[in-house]
């Protein structure tokens, strides 16, 4: 396999990136249909693409824009070589205008709040554009698309294009319209204008489950469903772009539930040598299945403490690793140890099946309780009382391990 690159190498392959801020990995035939539908004039004004965190969702979206805004544009994609194209390849098309959740300023009056917010997020997308290979990272920061965002998108979408013959909104992470600290105005405010559009205007919207947005901008656009992709090609995506080992792209592309997003959260940085954003997430996951994993529930209290002041965002990652960990557990009861993912818990999962009886069945059924879990995420619900009926539940129903 290849060596692992040292600083010179990575910022190499960042700039090669850079070349490509849309690439895209396994979805060629999405592509083609999308392109086809540019081509023609039939895509709808309105689209909604969702599926799991890191996948590609924000980076179909600004491919489409590509597509959109480049005059030369054939049924198989953009020309690539116009300045238009050239353009929308960095983010700096004057159409194409790319709205994702901020923090809220703080201390800001609300007379200057939509002008503070725009800030925040031009800031933001300089750090964007610089590294289009950006890994899911974990933050108690509250970040949200406000009432004033939705507010300035409205204002730019009723004025004229600058350079092309139409306007291109990309919308990312839009269930950050409903969250804790945004209030549901900013969804209405963003309906109205999805149900009579300005001429020539496109509005890509990005979301990690349909569930966590109002009914009505759903049925305002036309639903993608953009899944994950197949483990080897996430390894081939790593080995190409980062010249990792095979060893370590194999590592990162198992965690990786099929996200490109995901595994690079995973890499170590070669700098640094620092874990991966998500490494402390994962390893949180192991602490509740062994708490789960006791006679009491004593060890469930503590974990929960412990977990009281995070983010809804970082709960969900904790309780997929959690889900992860289970599906680990039950295949190696089960004999099928070179099914594993977390390769580096095996003595771990050794001393569990050795010390208690694991009903794979029972396992299975403990993933009712995560589902359930992650639905009072999106209600707000206390994350210590998520937790510690989560695990209690999950202890119950591993109970008869013993037996």
């Amino acid at each position: 396999g290849r060596e692992t690159s040292g600083p010179r190498s990575s910022q190499m392959a960042t700039a090669r990136m850079m070349e490509h801020m849309h690439s895209l990995s396994g979805r060629a035939h999405l592509q083609t249909s999308l392109a086809r539908a540019c081509q023609v004039g039939s895509l709808s004004s309105g689209l909604l693409i969702h599926g799991p965190p890191g996948v590609g969702k924000q980076h179909l979206g600004l491919w489409v824009a590509q597509v959109l805004l480049c005059p030369n544009r054939t049924p198989t994609g953009p020309c690539t070589a116009c300045k238009s194209c050239s353009l929308a390849l960095k983010v700096e098309h004057p159409d194409l205008h790319w709205f994702f959740p901020v923090a809220r300023p703080k201390y800001v009056n609300a007379s200057y709040l939509e002008k503070a917010l725009e800030t925040a997020r031009l800031d933001s997308l300089i750090e964007k554009r610089k590294n289009s290979l950006r890994p899911i990272s974990l933050s108690n920061e509250t970040r949200g698309i406000y009432l004033a965002t939705v507010k300035h998108l409205r204002k730019k979408a009723y004025k004229k294009p600058s350079m092309s013959s139409m306007q291109v909104f990309l919308i990312a992470d839009a269930q950050a319209m409903v969250s804790r600290d945004a209030s549901s105005e900013a969804a209405n405010a963003l309906l109205k204008i999805l149900e009579e559009p300005p001429s020539d205007t496109f509005f890509l919207i990005t979301c990690d489950r349909l569930k966590r947005l109002p009914s009505t901008i759903i049925s305002r656009t036309v639903p993608i469903h953009l899944p994950a992709i197949p483990t080897d090609k996430v390894k081939d995506f790593l080995m190409e772009n980062l010249q990792l080992t095979e060893e370590n792209s194999g590592q990162a592309a198992l965690l990786s539930r099929g996200s490109i997003g995901r595994s690079l959260a995973f890499i170590k940085n070669n700098e640094s040598d620092n874990d991966g954003s998500l490494e402390s997430a994962r390893q949180k996951s192991f602490h509740l299945l062994r708490a789960c994993l006791q006679e009491n529930k004593t060890l469930i209290y503590q974990e929960s403490m412990k977990l009281g002041g995070v983010s809804g965002g970082t709960l969900e990652h904790i309780l997929d690793g959690l889900g992860d960990a289970l599906r680990d557990l039950a295949l190696f009861a089960l004999g099928k140890q070179n099914k594993v993912i977390n390769t580096d818990t095996m003595k771990f999962l050794e001393g569990a099946c050795s010390k208690w009886k694991i009903n794979p069945q029972s396992i299975a059924e403990s993933y009712h309780y995560l589902d359930q879990a992650k639905e009072l995420i999106d209600g707000n619900v206390n994350s210590q009382l998520i937790i510690i009926n989560l695990l209690v539940k999950i202890q119950e129903t591993l109970s008869d391990r013993s037996n």
